[in-house]
């Protein structure tokens, strides 16, 4: 028979060696996910694309060398995705190790082999949604995929094998605050811990917006920062009476950061209730602003703010990611910060102070400072027209900023009060009505002058954003489902290809299997849906494209 001390000496040998496998395990499915030295250097990666807009700067730019100008013609559909969820497709799919992560607008996640689009797993999550379906994408961090849902859940699943690792619901009002925006991973140099950033998306339904670090091993905050300034911060006065308290400011577009500054550039939304401005006299801080935050502390502290619409009465809120660059000005190089919003409006400011650098409408623009009456009125754009959430590039070799922009018009409405009423739209008033015709544009913009080097125009409103290549190619999709590439410096298309469904998300590069590959997803129009397009669901796709 053992004794106690030899059986005791058993088990400590056996719980020594279950450890030794549990961390074996866990360091082995780490390694299927980036390093923190990845996302750092993530922009100067042709092969991996593994943050929302390829890098922390924001910058839909690309350094692979296999398309260009001379071989863009021969760009064929190498695979085609069929997604088995119906619904409008905003995703930006993550790309990691020959591993496409894609999400489906009511939260579903699919893991794809990026060279042959075959199914690896799958995740499926039905939630209740308020009021849209929209999933923008996936973070990738510590051996896990992060899933922001449509009911306030932040879930991470096992990037091996889908299966679900927790859940949590991370919201503070279900009723009121969902996620649509993609976690993004960071590893803080000081404190040397992981963390995963999301925005809370509850501007439109009387919340209050936020930026959420969350500890990616259980999904504790580690620290929240309040886009709407309390009592006795500044700002706060900038709300009249307790307006603030249901003022919206949501975080839509994303998180861009300077990793060498530890500065996270945020836009924010816009106040609510919407089109009923007399219930929240004032400037309404920080909505419709782009804000500068030091992350470098236990807390974020502001180091400057650019309110773009002060006050605003439409809807017309900064969407779009913010996009760090270096780019020349009278000769010299300077770091800037650019973004756009659905008034139209295409801004630069100093990366460094908030100072406006350039300013440059996009959009015909009409009947701004008018605000919407019981009686109604006209004005242009509407709150799906002007720059939109998928973002624009800059490219060095033209000292260019490549953005797309719509032309739509709406009749709007405001109601005598706004009564917050938990899970149904704050508006005081209604969304504007469609005056058309509805149109678009991809614009390039002198970032030393604020001129155009030229436009495209489209019959269609051109939601796909920007993907610009140092080979001198500018990609983007069309509303109509229409894939498109240009000549960066005379804006020549070169090359179109029908997704047989409506484009509304961001076009992407990576390579796998010795290839390049440009990637889109397309789906339902949802939101977005305007007379000028055909009726029906086309269904949901990802199309891959190569040139071998």
């Amino acid at each position: 028979m053992k004794s106690r001390t030899q059986l005791r000496a058993g088990t400590g040998l056996l719980t020594v060696i279950a450890a030794a496998l549990v961390m074996g395990l866990t360091q082995a499915n780490a390694a299927s996910t980036p390093s923190a030295q990845e996302f750092t250097n993530a922009a100067n990666d042709p092969t991996n694309w593994i943050l929302p807009a390829k890098s922390y700067t924001g910058n839909h730019y690309v350094t692979a060398k296999e398309i260009g100008p001379e071989n863009v013609g021969k760009l064929k559909l190498a695979w085609k995705f069929a997604v088995d969820d119906p619904g409008p497709m905003e995703n930006s799919p993550i790309v990691y190790n020959g591993t496409m992560y894609v999400t489906s607008a009511h939260d579903h996640v699919y893991a794809l082999d990026a060279a042959t689009g075959k199914l690896k797993w799958e995740f499926k999550d039905n939630p209740h949604v308020i009021s849209f379906a929209a999933n923008r994408g996936i973070g990738l961090l510590d051996g896990n995929v992060y899933l922001g849902t449509l009911d306030g859940h932040l879930i991470a699943l096992n990037a091996e094998t889908g299966q679900k690792v927790w859940d949590k619901v991370a919201v503070d009002d279900t009723a009121n605050a969902f996620y649509t925006m993609a976690p993004v991973p960071y590893h803080d140099p000081k404190t040397n811990k992981d963390m995963l950033f999301v925005g809370v998306s509850n501007g439109d339904w009387g919340g209050d917006g936020n930026m959420t670090a969350y500890d990616p091993k259980d999904g504790s905050v580690i620290w929240r920062w309040e886009t709407v300034p309390g009592p006795g911060e500044p700002g706060h006065d900038s709300w009249s009476g307790d307006s603030w308290k249901r003022g919206g400011a949501s975080t839509w577009g994303g998180v861009t950061i300077d990793t060498e500054t530890q500065t996270m550039y945020l836009n924010l939304g816009n106040p609510s209730p919407d089109f009923l401005a007399t219930v929240r006299k004032g400037d309404n801080l920080y909505s419709d602003s782009m804000v500068a935050l030091d992350i470098s502390g236990a807390k974020p502290k502001m180091k400057w703010y650019y309110q773009f619409i002060p006050h605003d009465t439409h809807d017309w809120d900064p969407p779009m990611q913010p996009v760090l660059f270096t780019g020349k000005v009278d000769k010299a190089s300077k770091k800037m910060v650019a973004t756009g919003d659905k008034a139209g409006n295409f801004w630069i400011l100093d990366a460094e102070t908030g100072k406006l650098m350039d300013h440059t409408a996009t959009v015909f623009q009409h009947n701004q400072d008018s605000a919407p009456s019981l009686k109604g009125n006209y004005a242009c754009p509407n709150t799906l027209g002007g720059i939109e959430y998928q973002g624009g590039a800059f490219d060095p070799a033209t000292n260019a900023f490549y953005v797309p922009s719509q032309n739509e018009c709406g009749f709007w409405t405001a109601t005598k009060d706004a009564v917050y009423i938990a899970g149904q739209f704050y508006l005081g008033g209604n969304f504007p009505k469609l005056v058309g015709p509805n149109t678009g544009q991809m614009n390039a913009i002198d970032v030393d002058s604020g001129t155009f080097n030229w436009r495209h125009h489209f019959d269609l409103p051109n939601y796909g954003g920007a993907l610009a290549t140092s080979t001198g190619l500018l990609f983007s999709g069309n509303l109509g489902g229409t894939e498109n590439a240009f000549d960066t410096k005379t804006g020549k298309l070169l090359w179109s290809y029908d997704t047989g469904a409506f484009i509304q998300a961001p076009s992407e590069a990576y390579e796998a299997g010795g290839k390049e590959f440009i990637v889109v997803a397309s789906g339902a129009a949802g939101n977005a849906e305007i007379p000028e397009l055909p009726k029906g669901d086309k269904g949901s796709v990802i199309s891959a494209f190569t040139v071998k």
